[in-house]
Formats: structure tokens, sequence, C-alpha cells
């Protein structure tokens, strides 16, 4: 969820940027417009038929609109190789979907970034004495900076997607096993956690659970799970679990030894990046605390010999 309301406040950002550019070229008509509406004054009946009048424009200027992008995202569908549309449709699917965007919408949404920030920056500085090549290639460095900025958020959901499944797994799980020796079965425990818990992955499980409800049996329905989420520690569990499934073994027992083995290797990994943390910290040593070091230690030094020597 917040980085959906990430998302979003960036996206506000920009639309602000590009409203105080647009502002800022038309101060002196918007001055005008508000002081003349504040000199003369605008009657009751004026503001009512002006206001009806806004309004069927703004409803003609959607429907414009709707039009346009829909025939820019026709295009983009034709363009687009399948090869592409495949991967964008794993990482979204990787990332649960952001504003439930399809490929063809993510594209569009790219596009559409690089062409206001294109715009945005050629309007703004056409007004100044640059040059016409220069404007030109700093506004398409601008929209290619743009346009690649979805893609670079989409990577940073997908890696703490990735990192808050593997955190929440344990926990999760064993509220399923604690919920099945209760007497519950495996659907109806990961029914009752997935609604008392939140998270992509009480998200995933209820997904599953609905896609079992509509005919899919539990193998096809965890095998599609094992695909949407691409952390290997989860997809070794969903495996045993379809492996259980399939073998009639207890749920019980085979969720409690891999919850015992995910924490074990949550221990091992915070070990290992313990061990890596030294040698990570050598370069900013190297770049910030030593110089500072040197400068207090021998700064005084310096200076006394430049002192006595010149």
């Amino acid at each position: 969820m917040t980085s959906l309301y990430f998302f979003l406040f960036s996206s506000i950002f920009f639309m602000l940027v590009i409203g105080a550019i647009f502002t800022q070229l038309y101060k002196q008509q918007i001055a005008i417009a508000r002081r003349t509406v504040t000199y003369f004054g605008i009657e009751e009946g004026n503001m009512k038929r002006e206001k009806k009048v806004r309004n069927s424009s703004n409803k003609k200027n959607r429907l414009f609109l709707q039009k346009i992008t829909d025939k820019v995202k026709y295009v983009i569908e034709q363009k687009m190789p399948a090869s592409k549309k495949k991967v964008l449709e794993q990482r979204l699917r990787e990332a649960g979907y952001p504003l439930d965007m399809s490929p063809i919408d993510f594209r569009f949404l790219q596009l559409l970034i690089g062409a206001i920030l294109f715009l945005g920056l050629y309007v703004l500085l056409l007004k100044t004495d640059t040059n016409i090549i220069s404007i030109f290639l700093l506004a398409s460095i601008l929209a290619v900076l743009g346009m690649y900025y979805p893609s670079f958020y989409l990577s940073v959901i997908i890696k703490r997607r990735r990192l808050e499944v593997q955190k929440t797994m344990p926990d999760f799980f064993d509220i399923v096993n604690l919920s099945i020796e209760a007497g519950m079965g495996l659907d109806s425990a990961l029914l009752k956690v997935c609604k008392q818990t939140k998270g992509p992955l009480s998200e995933e499980f209820l997904q599953t659970l609905e896609d079992i409800k509509l005919g899919k049996s539990r193998r096809e329905a965890f095998s599609d799970l094992r695909m949407r989420v691409p952390v290997h520690q989860f997809q070794s569990i969903i495996t045993s679990l379809i492996q259980a499934d399939m073998l009639g073994v207890g749920m019980a027992k085979v969720i409690r030894s891999l919850t015992e083995r995910i924490r074990e290797q949550r221990t091992q990994l915070a070990r290992e990046q313990a061990m890596k943390a030294p040698v990570k910290m050598v370069f900013p040593m190297l770049l910030f605390i030593f110089p500072a070091m040197f400068i207090v230690m021998l700064g005084p030094l310096v200076i006394y010999l430049i002192q006595t020597v010149f």
C-alpha cells in the first residue's frame, strides 16, 4: 500500500511541476483575468451559464482525450513485441499489479510522462535565449529519464515485495500450522490467516483460494501461486505443499518443518549479511571518514610548517 501511495505522490509531483511551469508562463494572462473578474464582477446567471458551458466542454474534452488514449494504446499494442509484453506482464505480476495496470497501460504511462516532461521543459526553455538544439537535447534527456522512471520504480516495488514476503513467511505459516492443528482444513486455515493479516502473502493466497473456488484444483492453483511469487524459499514451500497434497501427508507436520527450515535460513542470511558489513564499510571510510581524520590530525601540522618555512 505504501508503494501505491508513493507512486501516486510521484505522479502528483510531476503534474504539479508541469502546472507550475505553465502557471509561470501564463502568469500575466491569469493575473489580468482575475483582476477583470474582481473589478467588473460576474452576475449569478452568467456564472451558472458559464458553469454549464464549462461542464459540457469538459465532458467533450474527456471524450476526446479518451479517444486519443484508446488510439495510442491500440498503436502501442500493435507495435509492442510479444516477448516484451510477456516480460512486462511478468514484472507487473511480481509487483502485484500496481494501479491494476496492464502492460499496455504501463507502456502508455511511460510515453505520457516522457511527452509531458519533454513538452514542459521545451516550452519553459523556449522563452530563454538558449539554442534550440540544446533545448531539444535537454528536453530529450529529461524525457528519457521520465520514461525510465516507472520501470525503475516497478523494480523497487518488486524488490520490496519480495523482501516483505521473505519477512512474513515464518509467522504466516506458523499461524496456518496452529489453525490446522486446531482442526481446520488447509483452505479454511489459509482463508482465516489471510483475513487476519495484511501484505503481499495474504493477497496472493486470497487469489489462490479464489482460483480454487472458480474450479481450479489445489495443485493447479498452488502452481500458479508459485509462478507469481519468484522467491526461492516460498517456491520450495509451495512445492512441498503440492507434494504433500498429492501423497496425502499431514499438512501440519510439513508446514512445521518448513517454517523451522525458513527460520534457520533467515538466521544464516543474517550472519552472512553481518560478515559482509566490514567489507561494505571500507569504501565509505576511505571516502568520508579517513579524509576528515587526516584533516583534523595533520591540518595543524601543515599550517605550522607553512608558517615556519615560508
